[in-house]
């Protein structure tokens, strides 16, 4: 299913970050609070300064629509979340390998790393990944 690009997460928090940035927020204090790098804040306030919210909204969200629809991403958020525990793991960690296998076993498609990365980092839950190999 496909989303209005302007109800995708990583829309939603680039125009949060947007606004902060025009209310006078630091560079270091929106990526904190929005988990993201200081350098896509950097490239959001250039983008900003010269056109506004308008010109920050226009940028695409690149890549082929997933196969994972709205309610499938949600039930991702509330897993990353919670406890990797409640999907038959030995500690509450989430890690890339983990995450790869849950959405696997519960959706039948499988991703890149990559792709795994970008799905918890677009939910805002990219620094719920730790960098553990299992």
């Amino acid at each position: 299913m496909a989303h209005a690009a302007d109800e995708l997460p990583t829309v939603v928090r680039r125009m949060e970050a947007g606004r902060m940035l025009l209310a006078g927020a630091t560079v270091r204090d929106v990526a904190a609070a929005l988990h993201i790098s200081p350098g896509t804040v950097r490239r959001y306030q250039v983008i900003v300064q010269a056109g506004g919210l308008d010109a920050l909204k226009l940028l695409g969200v690149g890549g082929r629509v997933s196969a994972l629809d709205r309610d499938a991403l949600d039930w991702i958020a509330a897993a990353l979340t919670g406890s990797a525990r409640v999907h038959g793991f030995d500690t509450d960690a989430w890690t890339n390998a983990r995450l790869r296998a849950v959405i696997e076993a519960q959706f039948g498609v499988r991703y890149s790393r990559v792709y795994i990365w970008q799905i918890a980092t677009n939910l805002g839950l990219g620094h719920c990944l730790t960098k553990s190999k299992r």
